[in-house]
């Protein structure tokens, strides 16, 4: 069997190696250490290196004006759509959708695997929130749903499972 991989340049290439198309990525972390604004910054790369057609529901922080600030403080001027209301039916058209965050879109691990099925050639980037003792909310029945697990903490990235060739198992600051 044959399967496509991309490689992502920068810090985000350092992290993840190559990807296999379609992906599953797991972002998580505390509040207010940077999930969406790390999640953002790949969505940028990933349209901008590789002309993916990106959606990112916004549903936790929302479509509006601190949403509108995050972007333009980062420097994106990359096309993504951006939503607040999670609708599937939305997903057609592109290459990737990031869903901020599962637990607000209450997204179930269920839902996530019909995703897969529904849109076998999308990627899935999901955000989840931490528990109180630093894990992922939903537990374990997201992470064996995707192929990589990143950890968020002030503002730097671990990658907790990889299952892409040549990534890092080191921390790395993203902003």
């Amino acid at each position: 069997m044959n399967f496509k991989t991309i490689g992502i340049k920068g810090k985000f290439g350092k992290l993840l190696g190559k990807l296999y198309v379609p992906f599953y990525i797991m972002i998580y972390g505390s509040r207010f250490h940077g999930k969406s604004t790390v999640a953002l910054m790949l969505a940028d790369e990933l349209v901008k290196q590789h002309r993916f057609k990106v959606l990112y529901v916004a549903n936790e922080e929302g479509a509006k004006g601190t949403m509108q600030e995050k972007v333009v403080r980062l420097g994106i001027n990359s096309p993504i759509g951006i939503i607040e209301d999670y609708n599937p039916k939305l997903f057609r058209d592109y290459d990737v959708v990031f869903i901020d965050s599962t637990q607000t879109t209450e997204v179930s691990h269920e839902e996530l695997v019909e995703l897969k099925k529904q849109f076998p050639r999308t990627s899935f980037v999901i955000i989840n929130q931490a528990n109180r003792d630093g894990t992922s909310k939903g537990g374990t029945k997201y992470e064996h749903l995707v192929d990589a697990i990143m950890h968020i903490e002030n503002k730097s990235a671990t990658m907790e499972k990889n299952r892409f060739p040549q990534g890092s198992p080191e921390t790395i600051k993203i902003f």
